[in-house]
């Protein structure tokens, strides 16, 4: 089945009509190449396609005036023309960075690209990614709950928190389960049995070291890199001391450092930075890490067997649906804890309202007391409050806002809304 994408589709439409270049950007397995099918088929004439996947040696062009010219040969591509040129996986063009900047700097160019990269792969210091902002840039995740339950033929986009009940969470319960299980990538969902499923994951995370990972480190860093990233899946959800994991390894401090970017950078890791007005009262430095899609955890653990009670799951999923749907690229997303200890899972950060979010796996009916602390320090900012949990649906009061009270998956729905 191939799903058509639509709230990346539209993106895309929008951001042609302005842009020059429009970027797709994320890990593997997410379908940036389906996109780009899509995009093939709906554009029909108007188009050139390209993939440097196959050309794994690295493709390099000493200028753009020689990338132009290899493609007029190769292709017949014509970059002064009002067409479309969509490239997959321009991550393997050497200097391809610099190619963009000089195609986007071309004034007489009139051809649009819309062009796939895995991951930021120039994240070292020596070539830092500048072209922030000089292009369209869209992070293409992989499915959402909701896109799931699309995917999976359930028609819940229109819901409301007013539809909430107990049998629209029994009806939901099993989808749930599965997604929690074995993660939202599409191969993986395509998959029919729990081994082929297994396969699959294997797959992307081999696909992942031997193809990503070694454009990073030599063979005996890649030793220490395995042991780090099955070692950081007991770190992920807590508010991350590089100090004491370079110890607990033996290792050095700067390659701690080191694998957490190329895993953030790769986008298997998010690093999430603290909310914080006042540094007296509010941790201001540490951040924590959450994986960007949960079958990670399970994969690492070696356990597949959903944990309906597991915080650490049902924590990274809500996590991961902020992510997904967030309306900007920036840190919208921060974690928050006083000095005194008691903290609030995330705050969504956005447009000067704040809106704090307090995650459980279990049946939470009470109204958490950090939220009246909340209230006293923020209450001119703050938008609304959200206590997710199991299946409670109700509403309450923190001071003059509202209190949600709702099932971990309805997240994103009630942040939208």
């Amino acid at each position: 089945m191939i799903y058509r994408r639509k709230k990346y589709l539209d993106k895309i439409y929008k951001s042609l009509q302005t842009e020059k270049l429009v970027l797709l950007l994320w890990t593997r397995q997410v379908w940036k190449t389906t996109i780009l099918e899509i995009l093939q088929k709906e554009l029909e004439w108007s188009i050139y396609f390209y993939s440097f996947e196959d050309d794994f040696s690295m493709q390099e062009f000493n200028s753009k005036d020689e990338f132009l010219n290899y493609f007029k040969l190769s292709l017949g591509v014509n970059f002064f023309e009002d067409w479309y040129f969509l490239i997959d996986e321009f991550q393997y063009v050497k200097n391809g960075e610099q190619i963009l900047k000089s195609i986007y700097d071309d004034k007489n160019i009139k051809l649009k690209l819309v062009v796939t990269w895995s991951g930021l792969w120039t994240y070292n210091d020596e070539n830092k990614w500048t072209l922030v902002w000089r292009w369209a840039e869209i992070f293409v995740y992989s499915f959402d709950f909701f896109e799931f339950l699309e995917y999976k033929w359930l028609n819940s986009s229109d819901l409301s928190f007013s539809d909430l009940s107990s049998s629209i969470c029994s009806v939901i319960k099993p989808y749930m389960d599965e997604y929690l299980t074995f993660g939202w990538y599409p191969a993986v969902l395509n998959a029919n049995t729990k081994n082929e499923k297994i396969i699959e994951l294997e797959k992307i995370i081999n696909r992942y070291l031997d193809r990503d990972i070694n454009f990073f480190l030599d063979k005996d860093e890649l030793i220490n890199f395995k042991k780090f990233f099955t070692f950081l899946n007991t770190q992920i959800w807590n508010l991350v001391k590089k100090e004491a994991i370079a110890e607990y390894l033996w290792i050095k401090l700067k390659y701690v450092e080191k694998y957490l970017n190329i895993l953030e950078k790769t986008m298997f890791i998010s690093r999430v930075y603290p909310f914080f007005k006042d540094k007296s009262k509010e941790y201001s430095s540490l951040p924590k890490f959450y994986f960007s899609d949960i079958w990670i955890l399970n994969f690492l653990e070696k356990s597949f067997d959903f944990r309906e009670n597991n915080w650490k799951v049902i924590e990274n999923f809500v996590y991961t649906e902020l992510l997904k749907n967030k309306l900007f690229n920036s840190d919208e997303i921060k974690v928050y804890k006083k000095l005194t200890k008691s903290e609030i899972d995330f705050v969504y950060d956005g447009m000067d309202l704040f809106i704090p979010i307090e995650v459980k796996s279990w049946n939470k009916k009470n109204t958490p007391k950090i939220f009246h602390f909340f209230e006293e320090d923020y209450w001119n900012k703050t938008s609304f409050y959200i206590m997710t949990n199991s299946n409670v649906i109700k509403k309450e009061k923190v001071s003059d806002k509202e209190l949600f009270f709702i099932p971990n998956w309805f997240i994103w729905k009630m942040i939208s809304k």
